[in-house]
């Protein structure tokens, strides 16, 4: 018997082989009830499609109870039951086997290095806090969570842009958004980046017409017609202006597909390839960047012949606040949503509760509860209405019930219920639901999937 690593896809693969030609039958059994009698299960109703009257032969049933293989775990006995047919393994054996090499199976599986690379960008993280939207801020908090999604299945994810302004890092902290920061050293423009934008540029015929810091025009119109639309660009993108920070932001991703750190911060196996062709660029922009980001994704396909083929846009849709001035900032909403707060729990509580110290922490936390509920309750294509920010409070304490978004933060019957396994079995909030709740928006509920459901699909 091969003494090597024991896998359950190994097993389950010979499984099949052993049935004979057709599709997969077997699955591995996971329902406690079920696997004091068997660990593996083939249903009758796929037997009963292979098989005349779903009968499997005594002889195939004696070679699956012989199986060996490598990977494959000892089997105990196989039998017919009216759920299909059952396996047992030897789980003495199994148990000593794993056991005996716990390092083996404590180390990541070497196919994990095979998965796809995932660089993930977020252009909004470019700009100063002051300036960003909300649209942009939705899709910060949306890059955020894909970010946590692909490395909870340990998925090896690159998050581009590094964060230069110290001030967006400290909102980032205030919305408990984890991004890397930027090295003290500004990114340098390769040679060859440059020599080729400049032998591309469209010959101007009149050059003082050009804004400072622009080094010409690159036409894009041929790469269009070539990939754009087969891809769904916007057939209008003709042409390109070309500045000195545009070929900044090139290098980067540039730099951040072709160079590819030899181990990941999940402890997977080094990455072999380190080509474009496995890697996937993932640009998280609100509707308002999208024209922007196609342009820039037809120029480094233009300006780089390694540029990754599979560029995908995940375009967030507007925010929409009634009663609201368009020039509502990301950091205004904030203040205003934390003020909420502290308002409402005022009401609730008291306002000692609200001039506590000890409570400043959980009133900040809060806020963000409700923001990243708000944003991400809704699909990211779709549009996010907030309603009239004003008349919020009054609303809410005039009908407790109302099961708005940003209800929770004061409701804690609501936020017991949007947390079951984090909730303190008694009011009010303690400091334990206060650290976890940044970092664990799993909200219950058919709204949460219409977050999941589309990211899943990238």
């Amino acid at each position: 018997m091969s003494m090597g690593r024991l896998g359950v896809e190994e097993t389950l693969a010979a499984l099949n082989a052993a049935l004979g030609p057709g599709g997969p039958v077997w699955y591995k059994e996971t329902r406690a009830r079920h696997l004091r009698a068997r660990d593996f299960l083939a249903p009758r109703r796929a037997l009963q499609a292979r098989f005349e009257e779903g009968q499997v032969p005594e002889q195939v049933i004696h070679a699956i109870a012989g199986l060996q293989g490598p990977g494959v775990a000892p089997v105990l006995r196989c039998a017919p039951t009216p759920a299909g047919l059952a396996l047992q393994l030897q789980r003495s054996a199994v148990f000593e086997r794993v056991l005996g090499a716990v390092a083996t199976y404590a180390a990541p599986a070497v196919h994990a290095a095979l998965e796809p690379r995932v660089v993930l960008h977020c252009p909004a993280l470019r700009g100063r806090p002051c300036a960003l939207r909300l649209s942009q801020l939705r899709a910060v908090l949306v890059a955020d969570h894909l970010a946590r999604a692909l490395h909870a299945h340990r998925v090896s994810a690159r998050l581009v842009p590094a964060v230069r302004d110290p001030h967006m890092l400290t909102f980032l902290q205030q919305l408990r958004v984890e991004w890397p920061a930027a090295s003290g050293r500004a990114r340098t423009v390769t040679e060859a980046l440059r020599s080729r934008a400049l032998a591309e540029l469209t010959p101007a015929h009149d050059s003082g017409a050009l804004p400072p810091g622009a080094l010409g025009q690159v036409c894009l119109k041929e790469l269009v017609d070539e990939r754009g639309r087969r891809a769904g660009y916007d057939p209008n993108l003709d042409s390109c202006l070309v500045t000195e920070e545009l070929l900044s932001l090139l290098a980067e991703l540039q730099e951040a597909v072709q160079h590819w750190p030899e181990h990941s911060s999940l402890g997977l196996a080094a990455v072999s390839d380190t080509g474009a062709d496995g890697c996937v660029v993932v640009h998280v922009v609100s509707c308002e960047e999208e024209f922007q980001q196609q342009k820039l994704d037809l120029l480094w396909w233009k300006l780089d012949d390694q540029a990754p083929l599979r560029q995908k846009h995940l375009v967030c849709g507007p925010v929409k606040v009634a009663g609201a001035p368009g020039t509502l900032t990301a950091p205004e909403y904030y203040k205003l949503r934390h003020m909420q707060v502290c308002k409402a729990s005022a009401l609730k509580y008291g306002k000692d509760l609200t001039q506590d110290p000890a409570w400043t922490e959980i009133f900040r936390v809060l806020s963000v509860a409700a923001i990243k509920f708000e944003m991400l309750s809704t699909a990211p294509q779709n549009q996010v209405s907030l309603g009239a920010l004003q008349g919020w409070l009054d609303r809410v304490c005039s009908y407790p019930a109302v099961a708005v978004p940003s209800f929770l933060s004061f409701s804690w019957p609501w936020l017991t219920t949007a947390f079951p396994q984090r909730a303190p079995k008694v009011a009010p909030l303690s400091c334990t639901t206060a650290h976890v709740l940044p970092h664990s928006l799993r909200v219950t509920g058919a709204a949460w999937k219409k977050v999941c459901t589309p990211l899943s699909h990238l």
